[in-house]
Protein backbone atom coordinates (compact mmCIF):
# COMPACT_ATOMS: atom_id res chain seq x y z
CA UNK A 1 0.00 0.00 0.00
CA UNK A 2 1.36 3.52 -1.26
CA UNK A 3 0.52 6.00 1.74
CA UNK A 4 0.81 9.76 0.42
CA UNK A 5 3.36 11.84 2.02
CA UNK A 6 3.32 15.48 1.27
CA UNK A 7 6.13 16.91 -0.25
CA UNK A 8 7.64 19.94 0.88
CA UNK A 9 9.06 22.25 -1.67
CA UNK A 10 13.53 22.68 -1.93
CA UNK A 11 14.22 25.40 0.47
CA UNK A 12 17.46 26.87 0.44
CA UNK A 13 17.45 28.56 3.85
CA UNK A 14 16.52 25.46 5.33
CA UNK A 15 18.94 23.92 3.72
CA UNK A 16 21.64 25.83 5.32
CA UNK A 17 20.56 25.82 8.66
CA UNK A 18 20.68 22.30 8.75
CA UNK A 19 24.38 22.35 7.55
CA UNK A 20 25.10 25.09 10.23
CA UNK A 21 23.24 22.54 12.76
CA UNK A 22 25.33 19.57 11.66
CA UNK A 23 28.69 21.76 11.69
CA UNK A 24 27.55 23.10 14.84
CA UNK A 25 27.57 19.50 15.82
CA UNK A 26 31.15 18.62 14.82
CA UNK A 27 32.82 21.76 14.95
CA UNK A 28 31.71 23.67 18.74
CA UNK A 29 34.16 26.58 18.28
CA UNK A 30 32.50 27.70 15.09
CA UNK A 31 29.25 30.07 13.92
CA UNK A 32 28.32 28.42 11.35
CA UNK A 33 29.48 26.32 7.62
CA UNK A 34 30.80 30.21 7.00
CA UNK A 35 33.49 29.83 9.21
CA UNK A 36 35.04 27.24 7.84
CA UNK A 37 34.36 27.86 4.26
CA UNK A 38 37.21 29.74 2.01
CA UNK A 39 36.81 33.52 2.69
CA UNK A 40 38.52 34.50 -0.51
CA UNK A 41 41.14 36.54 1.40
CA UNK A 42 38.46 38.88 2.68
CA UNK A 43 38.54 39.48 6.63
CA UNK A 44 35.78 40.22 8.49
CA UNK A 45 34.88 41.38 11.95
CA UNK A 46 30.94 41.78 12.99
CA UNK A 47 30.75 43.86 16.21
CA UNK A 48 26.90 43.39 18.02
CA UNK A 49 26.14 46.85 19.09
CA UNK A 50 22.91 45.96 20.89
CA UNK A 51 20.46 47.20 18.11
CA UNK A 52 22.56 46.86 15.43
CA UNK A 53 25.47 44.85 13.83
CA UNK A 54 29.02 47.01 12.82
CA UNK A 55 30.87 44.49 9.99
CA UNK A 56 34.25 45.50 8.77
CA UNK A 57 35.73 43.79 6.08
CA UNK A 58 39.29 44.61 5.29
CA UNK A 59 38.55 44.29 1.08
CA UNK A 60 42.61 45.87 -0.15
CA UNK A 61 43.27 46.49 -3.97
CA UNK A 62 39.06 47.28 -4.73
CA UNK A 63 37.42 50.54 -5.34
CA UNK A 64 33.90 51.01 -4.33
CA UNK A 65 32.39 50.72 -7.68
CA UNK A 66 33.93 47.17 -7.63
CA UNK A 67 31.95 46.46 -4.81
CA UNK A 68 28.28 44.82 -4.86
CA UNK A 69 26.72 44.83 -1.11
CA UNK A 70 23.39 43.25 -0.89
CA UNK A 71 21.97 43.18 3.05
CA UNK A 72 18.97 40.13 3.01
CA UNK A 73 16.85 39.79 6.12
CA UNK A 74 19.85 36.88 7.44
CA UNK A 75 23.19 37.60 5.82
CA UNK A 76 24.70 40.51 3.86
CA UNK A 77 26.73 39.20 0.14
CA UNK A 78 29.62 40.81 -0.52
CA UNK A 79 30.58 40.76 -4.06
CA UNK A 80 33.07 42.45 -6.32
CA UNK A 81 36.23 42.90 -9.05
CA UNK A 82 40.19 43.26 -8.45
CA UNK A 83 40.87 44.79 -11.51
CA UNK A 84 43.89 43.86 -13.02
CA UNK A 85 46.28 46.41 -14.56
CA UNK A 86 46.83 46.24 -18.00
CA UNK A 87 50.26 46.51 -19.90
CA UNK A 88 50.88 46.81 -23.58
CA UNK A 89 54.10 44.61 -22.88
CA UNK A 90 54.67 40.76 -21.88
CA UNK A 91 56.50 40.93 -18.23
CA UNK A 92 58.08 37.83 -17.31
CA UNK A 93 57.03 37.40 -13.46
CA UNK A 94 59.50 36.04 -10.79
CA UNK A 95 56.47 35.95 -8.79
CA UNK A 96 52.83 37.47 -8.57
CA UNK A 97 50.38 37.10 -6.18
CA UNK A 98 48.12 39.96 -6.80
CA UNK A 99 45.37 38.27 -7.74
CA UNK A 100 42.45 39.64 -10.03
CA UNK A 101 38.78 38.54 -11.06
CA UNK A 102 35.46 38.50 -8.53
CA UNK A 103 34.88 37.75 -5.18
CA UNK A 104 31.81 36.88 -3.24
CA UNK A 105 31.17 36.90 0.72
CA UNK A 106 28.10 35.65 2.49
CA UNK A 107 28.31 36.74 6.35
CA UNK A 108 25.01 35.49 7.95
CA UNK A 109 23.45 36.65 10.70
CA UNK A 110 21.15 34.65 13.46
CA UNK A 111 19.00 38.02 13.86
CA UNK A 112 16.82 39.28 11.17
CA UNK A 113 18.42 42.53 9.56
CA UNK A 114 16.23 45.84 8.50
CA UNK A 115 17.91 45.72 4.76
CA UNK A 116 16.25 49.29 4.41
CA UNK A 117 18.03 50.97 7.24
CA UNK A 118 21.85 49.30 6.19
CA UNK A 119 24.42 52.17 5.58
CA UNK A 120 27.85 51.43 3.88
CA UNK A 121 31.33 53.14 3.97
CA UNK A 122 33.96 52.61 2.09
CA UNK A 123 37.75 53.68 2.99
CA UNK A 124 41.17 52.70 2.62
CA UNK A 125 39.87 49.38 1.23
CA UNK A 126 37.88 48.79 4.74
CA UNK A 127 34.10 48.64 4.51
CA UNK A 128 31.84 48.93 6.70
CA UNK A 129 28.44 48.23 6.93
CA UNK A 130 26.08 49.48 9.66
CA UNK A 131 23.43 46.78 10.06
CA UNK A 132 19.93 47.64 12.23
CA UNK A 133 18.53 44.48 13.61
CA UNK A 134 14.82 44.35 13.03
CA UNK A 135 12.48 45.29 15.91
CA UNK A 136 11.33 42.17 18.31
CA UNK A 137 7.59 43.20 17.55
CA UNK A 138 7.92 42.86 13.36
CA UNK A 139 10.04 39.57 14.28
CA UNK A 140 6.46 37.73 15.30
CA UNK A 141 4.78 38.78 12.41
CA UNK A 142 1.14 39.81 12.10
CA UNK A 143 -2.00 38.54 13.43
CA UNK A 144 -4.62 37.85 10.80
CA UNK A 145 -8.65 38.41 11.39
CA UNK A 146 -10.49 35.51 10.71
CA UNK A 147 -13.43 36.15 8.80
CA UNK A 148 -16.86 33.84 9.08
Amino acid sequence: MISLIPREPFNITTLRQQMDDLFDHFFPFSTSMEAVAPNHGISVDVIDKGKAYRLKANIPGVSAKDLDVRVLEDSVVINGTYQEEKEEKQEQYVVKERRSGSFTRTVPFREPLQAEMAEAKFKDGVLELMLPKQDVEKRQGRQLKIQD
